[in-house]
């Protein structure tokens, strides 16, 4: 999909799961509803453990979308962004700025989501839930990532000897040192 080089995988993955709802239903556009759908269905991110914890299960905002909307006629046409959910994407992008990300995941959609008035919008007030209990959900758990949210008492004291990029030390190869070692294969390097 143009227009999401920003976008982490799973708010990509979202954005595939909704034109897999759309599909379903044989519509010729990707709704809200279809993304609000796609962020419970990605139950790995942000999004979807907010939701979750705002007590959203897939299988009632399904029911209450199947409500709202009728299945369409599409067989064979191409499935576009509706004109509301190109405003979400939009307001991701913001929203992700704002907070001063350099990516869009699925936290952003969700924030843009309930920016924009649609389907998806109707579906969480029809369930209790509004768009500033959104908000606080997810700024309380990007603050709880943030801050890495461990127990107190549990707290040990940084210690001069540990490296400053743990994840990236557990992660990565130093290529410069097998290099130094002569442990490298001779195709790299050339």
């Amino acid at each position: 999909m143009a227009g999401t080089e920003r976008f982490t995988q799973r708010a990509r993955r979202v954005l595939s799961l909704a034109h897999q709802e759309a599909e379903k239903t044989h519509q010729r556009y990707i709704g809200t509803e279809h993304l609000l759908l796609g962020l419970l269905e990605e139950d790995g991110g942000v999004a979807g453990r907010v939701l979750r914890e705002l007590g959203l299960e897939s299988g009632r905002v399904r029911e209450m979308v199947s409500r709202i909307s009728v299945d369409g006629d599409n067989m064979d046409v191409k499935i576009e962004l509706a004109p509301d959910t190109q405003k979400v994407l939009g307001f991701a992008v913001e929203e992700a700025q704002r907070l001063s990300h350099q990516y869009v995941g699925t936290e952003h959609l969700l924030l843009g989501l309930v920016r924009t008035d649609g389907a998806a919008l109707e579906v969480l007030n029809k369930l209790g839930v509004t768009p500033d209990q959104v908000r606080r959900q997810t700024r309380r758990i990007l603050h709880e990532g943030s801050s890495n949210a461990v127990p107190e008492g549990s707290i040990k004291p940084a210690s001069k000897n540990e490296p400053k990029t743990p994840l990236v030390d557990q992660l990565a190869v130093d290529l410069t040192t097998l290099a130094e070692q002569d442990k490298l294969d001779p195709v790299i390097g050339r």
